[in-house]
């Protein structure tokens, strides 16, 4: 997975609403692929299946807090 990639998933799913653990995830995926500019294939496999779940299914919040179900 390429930086800029990495960087637009990231920012699409700042802009849903995620549970604790997937945020903790991202937050771990984010601390690894600063340190070692590459992603594992499994932390790869599950950021894009968290992004594809919440493209298809998620609340988007906005600044307000507020939810807008896509």
């Amino acid at each position: 997975m390429n930086k800029d990639w990495f960087k637009c998933i990231v920012a699409i799913l700042d802009h849903y609403e995620l549970t604790l653990i997937e945020r903790q995830f991202v937050e771990r995926v984010k601390e690894y692929f600063e340190k070692n500019g590459m992603l594992t294939e499994q932390q790869k496999s599950i950021l894009e299946g968290i992004h594809a779940e919440k493209i298809t299914w998620g609340k988007i919040t906005t600044q307000r807090g507020r939810h807008i179900q896509v």
